[in-house]
C-alpha cells in the first residue's frame, strides 16, 4: 500500500504511522513532541532482570546461581528475569545457555 498512489501513502502515514501528528508539529512544539512520544512509543525489548540472580548476601537478589528462589523451597526460576543486567543482545541465546548450565548442574 505504501508503494501505491501518493494520496493513499499520505493517508496511511498521517493516520497510522505518525498517528495524527505532523513532522512540523513534533519539531516545532515541545508539548506535541512529548504527546507523540507518549502515544506512539511501545516497548520492544524482552523483559528481564525482575528476579535478579546474586549472592546470598545481596539484598536485591531473588535467586541464587542455581536459579533457586530465596525463601521458597523447591522453586527455581530460569529465564531472562534472573539476569542481573540486561544482555547487550537478544535474550534468547543467553536464556538457553543459562537454562542448560543450571539444568546440567542439577544432574551432577
Amino acid at each position: 500500500m505504501m508503494d501505491g498512489p501518493a494520496a493513499l501513502r499520505h493517508y496511511l502515514i498521517d493516520n497510522f504511522v505518525v498517528e495524527g501528528f505532523t513532522f512540523a508539529d513534533v519539531i516545532n512544539d515541545d508539548e506535541a513532541l512529548e504527546a507523540f512520544v507518549r502515544k506512539a512509543t511501545i516497548g520492544v525489548w524482552h523483559a528481564s532482570c525482575s528476579c535478579r540472580m546474586g549472592r546470598a548476601d545481596d539484598p536485591m537478589a531473588v535467586v541464587d546461581n542455581q536459579g533457586r528462589v530465596k525463601g521458597i523451597q523447591g522453586l527455581r526460576v530460569v529465564d531472562a528475569s534472573i539476569f542481573p543486567v540486561v544482555p547487550c543482545a537478544n535474550t534468547n541465546f543467553p536464556v538457553l545457555m543459562t537454562a542448560e548450565k543450571i539444568a546440567a548442574a542439577m544432574v551432577q
